[in-house]
Order: C-alpha cells, then sequence, then structure tokens
C-alpha cells in the first residue's frame, strides 16, 4: 500500500467519524424499566404539553423525558393518547377491594380520606400495608371519632371541659405524629363541634397541617354562613383551610358569593383552597343530621327527588321513614345547579374531589366511579368548559400541591418531571367517559388505558392487572423521612459586577443544573418557553426539552445532556451552559460560582447575544472535544497503516 492511498483511507475515516453521531463509549444505551412511547405529555407544574416525547422509567421514578428514542423491559405505545399525572382523589374514603380498583379504572393513583379519616393512624397505616394497596393511601385525622371516647357519639354534644379539649388536642397531635395527614371536620353532621375548634387549628398551624371541611350549613340561606366560620377560624389562627365540596355545602344557590368570599380571603393571606365533584345532585345518608324537619325547604327537592344508592328506588312521603331507620345512602336528584358547576369548572384554583369510594354493597353516589373520566369525556370533549391541561390542574397537580405542607412524597406527585414519581395515568381523549348511575353506581369508566402507580402497571387495555399492589402509604412528615433534594449556593457574576445569589440549583447526579429563565435572565437576556418545550434564548438560541441539540446564529450545538423538566421548572447543566455561552462570554469557575466576562465590547449580555451573524463564533468547548478526539483516531490509524506497510 502506498502513501497516497493510506492518506486517502485515513481521510476517508475521518468523514466516517464526522457523520456518525457521537456516543459515549463507556456506557451502551440504558435499558428503561418502562418506556412511554409518544402520546402527548400534560404537564401541569409547568404547562407543557410535548408531543411526540417518550419517558424512561426505572423503578418508581421518572428518569428521562426525551425526544430520543428509549429502549425499555416494557413499551407502552401512547400515539393518540393523552399522558398524565396520576389523578389524586383528595376526598375519598379508606380504600376498600372493590371501590379502589374502580378507581383505577378511573384514573386515580392516590387515594387519600381526607373527608373522614381515621382516629388512629397507627393501626390504619398497618392494615392497609400489610393488606396491600392497588393506589397509593392516606387519611386524616379525624375530629368526629376523636370525640366519641370523650363525650360519646352524640352529635350535638358539645365538648365543654378544658381538660377534655386539651385531651383532644393531644390525641390528635399524637395521630399527626403516626402519619395522620391533616385535621378533618364535619360541622353538618355533628353540630356539637365547636369549642375545640380554635384549639384544634392552633396545632394545624403549629404542625403547618391542612385542615379540611364540611361546612356547617348547605342552603342557601345559611350557605354563606358556613364559609365565613371558618374563614375567621383561619384568620383567627392562620391555619391552612381546605372548603370539601362546596357545591353542595356552602356555596349550593349561592357560589358566584362564595368563590368570590374564598378569593377575598385569599387575596387577604389566608390559605384557603376548595374542591367540588363534578355533578349536579349530592347524596348521604338518610338517617344523617342533614335531613332534619325543614330538609325540603333548605335543598329545594321533594321526597320523589331522593333515590337509594345502587337501586332504582325512589324515596316517597309513605316510605321516607321507614327507610330513615335504615342506613341507607341516597342520591338527590336535582340538588345542585349545573350553572355553579361550570362557574366551578372555569374557576382557575379549584379543585377535583370525589367524595366518596364505591363500597361492596354499591349503596353508593356514581362519583365514586366516574368522577375523573366525566371531567375529560363530558366537560372537556364534549362541552368544552375547560381545557385538558386545565383539568389536568384540578385533577392532579392542585390536590398534590395541597397536601404537600404535611406530606412529603406527595411533592413528587401530580406531575411529570424527572425525579418524579411513576404515577402516571394515559387516557383516550377521544373515549373517556364515565358510565356510573345512580341506579348502577359500579359501572366502570371508559377510556383510560393505562394507569402506572409508583412505576408498576396496574390497569392496561385489558383491565386491572392481577397480582399488584404497589400502591404506598402517604403519611405525615412525622413518619415519612423522604429526602428531598435542597438547592445548593450559587452564585453568578457578571462583568465584574456584584454577585447575584442565584435561587434552586441543584445538584442532579453529580452535576450543577440551573434554572434556564431566571439564569439567562441574570445576563439581561429575555427567554421564551412554548408549550411544545421549544425554548428562545435572545433572538439567536434555540433549544428544545430532551433534545442535545442546540441552534445558536443558525449553528447546530451538540449539548453533553438535554434541557430538562425539574423541580416545576426547566433546567440546563452547567456544564452545557459553558457551551452555549463560551462564544459571547469569557468563563471562570468554581464549585460555586460561575465568574463572566462579555468577550465582545458590549453594553449588556444580551446584545452579545445579538451580535452579526458574519462575526466568527469561537468554537465550542465540546467541537474542540469532537475534533481532538477525531483527530487523534486519525492520526493512530495512519501509524498503524504506516507500520503495516513497513513490516510488509
Amino acid at each position: 500500500m502506498n502513501l497516497k492511498k493510506i492518506i486517502f483511507l485515513s481521510l476517508s475515516i475521518i468523514m466516517l467519524l464526522n457523520i456518525i453521531p457521537t456516543i459515549s463509549l463507556a456506557d451502551g444505551p440504558i435499558t428503561y424499566d418502562i418506556v412511554i412511547k409518544g402520546g402527548t405529555i400534560y404537564n401541569p407544574s409547568t404547562d407543557h404539553e410535548l408531543k411526540d416525547y417518550n419517558i424512561g422509567i426505572i423503578g418508581s421514578k421518572v428518569e428521562k423525558i426525551t425526544k430520543e428514542e428509549l429502549k425499555g423491559e416494557k413499551v407502552i405505545d401512547a400515539d393518540g393518547l393523552v399522558i398524565s399525572p396520576g389523578f389524586v382523589d383528595l376526598i375519598s374514603y379508606d380504600p376498600n377491594s372493590v371501590g379502589i380498583e374502580l378507581k383505577v379504572l378511573d384514573g386515580v393513583t392516590s387515594n387519600l380520606a381526607m373527608h373522614g379519616g381515621t382516629e388512629d393512624a397507627v393501626s390504619w397505616y398497618r392494615a392497609w400495608e400489610k393488606n396491600g394497596v392497588l393506589a397509593n393511601f392516606g387519611a386524616s385525622s379525624f375530629v368526629t371519632r376523636h370525640r366519641w371516647p370523650i363525650v360519646g357519639y352524640g352529635v350535638d354534644t358539645e365538648v365543654t371541659k378544658e381538660e377534655d379539649i386539651q385531651k383532644l388536642v393531644d390525641v390528635v397531635r399524637k395521630n399527626v405524629e403516626a402519619g395522620a395527614l391533616g385535621i378533618s371536620f364535619s360541622f353538618e353532621y355533628v353540630p356539637g363541634v365547636k369549642n375545640e375548634v380554635i384549639p384544634l387549628l392552633n396545632l394545624a398551624k403549629e404542625y403547618n397541617l391542612p385542615t379540611f371541611y364540611h361546612l356547617r350549613h348547605s342552603d342557601e340561606e345559611k350557605g354563606l354562613d358556613g364559609i365565613q366560620e371558618v374563614i375567621d377560624y383561619g384568620k383567627e389562627t392562620g391555619a391552612i383551610i381546605h372548603i370539601m365540596h362546596i357545591n353542595s355545602t356552602g356555596g349550593t344557590f349561592v357560589m358566584d358569593k362564595a368563590l368570590d368570599m374564598v378569593k377575598k380571603a385569599k387575596e387577604e393571606g389566608l390559605d384557603i383552597t376548595t374542591c367540588f365533584y363534578p355533578y349536579d345532585y349530592w347524596a348521604t345518608y338518610i338517617d344523617s343530621a342533614r335531613f332534619r324537619p325543614g330538609w325540603q325547604d333548605r335543598f329545594k327537592i321533594t321526597y320523589e327527588d331522593l333515590q337509594i344508592g345502587g337501586t332504582d328506588i325512589r324515596i316517597t312521603k309513605d316510605t321516607f321513614d321507614r327507610y330513615r331507620q335504615q342506613h341507607l345512602l341516597v342520591a338527590a336528584h336535582g340538588s345542585m345547579p349545573e350553572s355553579e358547576l361550570i362557574m366551578l369548572l372555569k374557576d382557575p384554583d379549584t379543585m377535583i374531589g370525589s367524595d366518596t369510594i364505591i363500597e361492596p354493597s354499591y349503596n353508593n353516589h356514581p362519583r365514586g366511579a366516574g368522577t375523573y373520566s366525566r371531567i375529560f369525556g363530558k366537560y372537556v370533549r364534549e362541552e368544552k368548559v375547560l381545557s385538558i391541561m386545565d383539568a389536568i390542574k384540578k385533577v392532579s397537580y392542585l390536590p398534590a400541591k395541597r397536601m404537600e405542607s404535611s406530606a412529603p412524597s406527595m411533592k413528587y406527585k401530580g406531575r411529570i418531571e424527572v425525579g418524579g414519581d411513576a404515577d402516571i395515568t394515559i387516557f383516550n381523549p377521544d373515549t373517556i367517559i364515565d358510565k356510573s348511575t345512580v341506579k348502577d353506581s359500579g359501572a366502570p369508566s371508559v377510556g383510560i388505558e393505562y394507569v402506572l402507580v409508583n412505576g408498576v402497571i396496574v390497569k392496561n387495555k385489558d383491565g386491572i392487572v392481577k397480582g399488584v399492589k404497589p400502591g404506598k402509604p402517604v403519611k405525615s412528615y412525622f413518619v415519612d423521612k423522604t429526602p428531598d433534594n435542597e438547592p445548593i449556593d450559587f452564585k453568578i457574576k457578571v462583568d465584574d459586577k456584584e454577585e447575584v445569589s442565584m435561587e434552586k440549583i441543584y445538584k442532579i447526579d453529580d452535576k450543577i443544573y440551573l434554572p434556564i429563565r431566571e439564569t439567562f435572565e441574570t445576563l439581561n437576556i429575555p427567554v421564551e418557553n412554548s408549550i411544545d418545550g421549544s425554548i428562545n434564548i435572545g433572538n439567536i438560541l434555540n433549544l428544545e426539552i430532551g433534545s442535545r441539540k442546540a441552534n445558536l446564529r443558525e449553528k447546530e450545538l451538540q449539548l453533553i445532556g438535554e434541557p430538562i423538566i425539574y423541580k416545576e421548572n426547566t433546567y440546563i447543566s452547567l456544564e452545557d451552559l459553558n457551551i452555549l455561552l463560551n462564544e459571547d462570554y469569557e468563563i471562570n469557575q468554581s464549585e460555586n460560582l460561575l465568574d463572566l466576562k462579555l468577550i465582545a465590547t458590549k453594553d449588556d449580555a444580551r446584545e452579545a447575544f445579538q451580535h452579526s451573524d458574519d462575526e466568527k463564533p469561537t468554537e465550542s468547548k465540546n467541537n474542540k472535544t469532537i475534533f481532538i478526539v477525531y483527530g487523534v483516531s486519525a492520526l493512530i490509524i495512519v501509524l498503524v497503516l504506516l507500520g503495516l506497510k513497513r513490516k510488509k
């Protein structure tokens, strides 16, 4: 082989190396436990709608959200489907085996018994952990049951003795420290709850616990009094207030005024939220205090509007007293104006809670099986009252945020982010709908294609997956010591100006990640985030979530990693930031400081990023590294070939 042939072969190899995508020589491609391929990811924590992305799941966590192809032990084809964070049912009840399957078939991945709850968190959690549950589960500390050993079962009996009130506070404190997630009150069903409220809310303030309320009044005349009562409690104590099912209790017939009261209290600094279920009729037990004399006038309904749940039996004047002797739940048809439901659906701050779970007897309201599919089928697709993203916020993100102050695990639910829990609901937006009725309260919803709980598929296209119970307990921070990734101390200095302390800078896998918008705005460079995942910086730099390709002045750069969604924001690694900036800045970096000096004589970094395209850009460190690797490779090849020639 002559020298010309050797040189020709070497150049051919160099050209071949330049057209082969850069890969890691140390590691092969990762195989994920589950890959969700395609579809549209709706992430409510950042308002992103990412079409045709791929999600890589390892164990119980989302590890990657990318445009790149991923390899998985299991692959879910989500083409044409909506990929949503799993739905968080804020006001459900104990996760019995019948009801929890119907919840999962309706897209629920976390079932929280915050309406009611338990008086003994230790025993409650131990029992459900032993049995195993299909979805995540948790409960509040239920004041009604805490009262029983002190004043008995009388619903009108008041706790009047100071020592009894203190005893009540002590048992609730112990229950929360054992894992209970908040404090739950049922004023209408137990009118005697009065004197203990402020002491218990002082405890809630001390421990930063949410408090949940079935208000004292449900009629048009006194409903707003019930709302004002809990607002006053919140203002006096500073405790977190959550009004449950405001459409059936407190706001009925006066919803516009009720929402105005909540909004005003929030503007005045009160941490107050509310939820509702998407039906125009409520249901409760016919022997409860809600049906005390005068109920027809209070609720504007008649005997015949009452139907026993799970049957087609309607109550009459003649049968009312007989059925009232039985502990039966009845639905009250026509008891809530649908126009008020529309108000709640359009309000950006309200969230969804089902207010029931189907029992084995099926004597329940159909909301226990159809709440979530009804939102997306009837009110998103058919009536177009709200968007898919707004609905996803109400069923996942907002309920998770409500619980974060007491439940550490909820910081990783209700969102699809790197490091988030792989609680994911995948549904068909064209077919999802509820099927349950008062008569057939346990009819499962349709259109939910897949449900993942903690990275385990619990529902697929064939139905509930048998033999899996991956649900984890959701407990208070006294018990749940799951460590959170805390932000690190980091500063940016530009052109010898004063150092700027950056917030929410994190280390992930030993790499420093910075929030894209906040970082570039520190350099006086505007950032525009699009819901489709593209990020425009200044006028000349474009990035995309989940892609290692960046475009700078119409030149394509290759990043080491990818921009990611993390902690309710969009992040980029420090090493990739250096690649993007080193054409315009002299970069000096220490462990906690990024020191930048403009190379060109410009007034600020924005102008530097807008310099004309005919200025010759400096090669990035990444490109230099690739060039060196290729050059060394070619040199080695030449030397080897020359050696072979000499030997020959």
